[in-house]
């Protein structure tokens, strides 16, 4: 009897201890800071496709990370190498992590002349995987009550127009050198804050999008110099999505040039 209480207690603890081999995280590392992402084993997951780019915070299942973790596993012995490194990009590293244990192997991205990698695929194939967890998942934080909204009008990066409406009733235009001021009522600013409202505290992006025409952004601002989101559309949206934001932008737009033609 006692030796089936022993043997019955040894089976419980190994059914209950985690593995000591089974993976607890993995970590992707493309650019330090700037372009990575990590993910637990049933537990947190972020991540970071670009500089200046959203940072995504979301939970990700055993399941999730099982998915993530079978398609960076043949990278584990020797990483993603390359004969041929390009000179202009320094590789990147994943990080297998076992509780306290970790290894380190090395991610070349940009191959000369190794031609077709395979594992290459997986890397590839492991974050879209994570890009589309994180996009799904993603929820934008409420952001606090606006004071001040700008608009922004780009092209190949080049700042072409903007213009800042305020809750204390002063307005901005600028086009070039050029600046003009204006008046902004209280119901005024109340009216182009209730255009952009279905977009506060949201994250939105175009499905497609053509690259080099113009494009911008819709800041919310709860003081100078604060930034609490900033939404992008772009003229080169060609799926869709950005068609009620399009026609907000344009309605807000119309309401700032009668503020801005307004005698004073």
């Amino acid at each position: 009897m006692r030796v089936m209480i022993f043997g019955l207690i040894a089976c419980l603890s190994a059914c209950v201890t985690p593995r000591a081999h089974e993976l607890s995280a993995i970590e992707v590392v493309y650019h330090p800071e700037r372009m990575y992402y990590t993910i637990e084993n049933g537990g947190h997951a972020r991540m970071v496709p670009g500089a200046g780019e959203r940072v995504f915070e979301f939970e990700a299942s055993r399941g999730d990370f099982q998915r993530v973790a079978a398609l960076l596993a043949p990278l584990e012995a020797e990483g993603l190498t390359c004969a041929s490194p390009s000179p202009h990009s320094a590789p990147g590293h994943i990080i297998f992590r076992r509780g306290e244990a970790e290894r380190r192997v090395v991610m070349h991205t940009a191959c000369t002349s190794d031609g077709a990698r395979p594992l290459a695929r997986n890397a590839d194939e492991a974050y879209r995987l994570m890009e589309e967890m994180a996009r799904a998942r993603y929820v934008a934080p409420t952001i606090p009550e606006p004071e001040i909204i700008t608009v922004e009008h780009r092209y190949w990066g080049n700042l072409r127009s903007s213009w800042s409406v305020s809750r204390t009733g002063e307005g901005s235009y600028t086009a070039g050198d050029q600046v003009t001021r204006f008046a902004v009522s209280t119901e005024s600013f109340a009216e182009i804050r209730a255009i952009f409202q279905p977009y506060e505290s949201r994250w939105f992006e175009c499905s497609r999008v053509i690259a080099d025409g113009p494009y911008g952004d819709i800041i919310w601002s709860s003081g100078e110099g604060r930034e609490d989101q900033r939404t992008r559309f772009d003229a080169g949206c060609v799926t869709g999505d950005a068609a009620d934001l399009f026609a907000r932008l344009d309605q807000a737009e119309a309401l700032v040039n009668r503020l801005r033609a307004a005698p004073e």
